[in-house]
């Protein structure tokens, strides 16, 4: 809620609406900022440029999506029998999801601890 210098009335503006009571520049003034009904935009006419921090793509595997050939390519030293045997443990399981990284273990032909401190798979 604004309250009008000149009319004194009360109403409600959006943020774009309002200008920066620092700016001190004369350059909007040249520049009519009539809208429609006889609105007038109370913004500086330098538009400010808003830079989003770019977040890095999530590179991690959920190993509960992925197949018996998708495990062999993302786990090191996993065969195609192995990988089967993964996803056996995975269908026995209640959901037929892991859970925790931990009931990965029961598959002894990994060295489970090498690929979980890699940080690179995980389950949801």
């Amino acid at each position: 809620m604004v309250k009008s210098d000149t009319s004194a009335k009360v109403f409600f503006a959006h943020k774009d609406q309002l200008e920066d009571p620092l700016d001190t520049s004369s350059e909007t003034d040249d520049i009519p900022n009539v809208k429609r009904r006889g609105r007038r935009k109370v913004s500086t006419a330098k538009e400010k440029v808003v830079v989003k921090p770019s977040v890095p793509m999530d590179n991690r595997i959920n190993l509960n999506n992925l197949t018996a050939e998708g495990l062999t390519q993302v786990l090191p030293g996993v065969g195609i029998k192995t990988a089967k045997e993964i996803i056996d443990l995975k269908q026995g399981l209640p959901g037929e999801r892991f859970s925790k990284l931990d009931q990965l273990k029961a598959v002894k032909r990994i060295d489970w601890d090498e690929v979980f401190a890699t940080g690179e798979v995980y389950v949801e």
